[in-house]
């Protein structure tokens, strides 16, 4: 993949962002789906950096959006608390097995893994 464009105006760099932001508020989650693929075609990362990269943005649209639910008091904190604690476990072991991962069957399963989570809403 060829390397991020540097000369790129901010708004097209900031664009993934904003539209991970527009479907992770409206959809309470999955904007940081989106962000790989986006920054893979668009910025031309290669596929651990774009994971990798995702997690950033991921992590200040979650807040944002934390923050709205929290005002709204719509978090149901018996599942939250142990959610949360689940996710950063399993977060940890991601980001530690991410580059042991060959790019090829990182990108296959992530794609794979868009399919699955895509299908499942569908059908419910």
């Amino acid at each position: 993949m060829a390397k991020e464009k540097e000369g790129r105006p901010l708004w097209k760099k900031a664009l993934p962002g904003f539209v991970a932001g527009m479907v992770n508020g409206l959809f309470g989650g999955g904007g940081g789906l989106l962000l790989v693929p986006m920054l893979r075609h668009l910025s031309g990362l290669e596929c651990h950096k774009a994971h990798a990269t995702a997690i950033v943005s991921t992590a200040c649209l979650s807040l944002v959006s934390l923050t709205v639910y929290l005002n709204r008091g719509v978090i149901d904190w018996s599942l939250a608390a142990p959610l949360a604690a689940g996710g950063a476990v399993g977060s940890a072991m991601g980001a530690l097995w991410l580059n042991r991962v060959p790019t090829k069957l990182l990108a296959k399963g992530f794609a794979l893994f868009l399919l699955f989570s895509a299908w499942r809403m569908y059908v419910g």
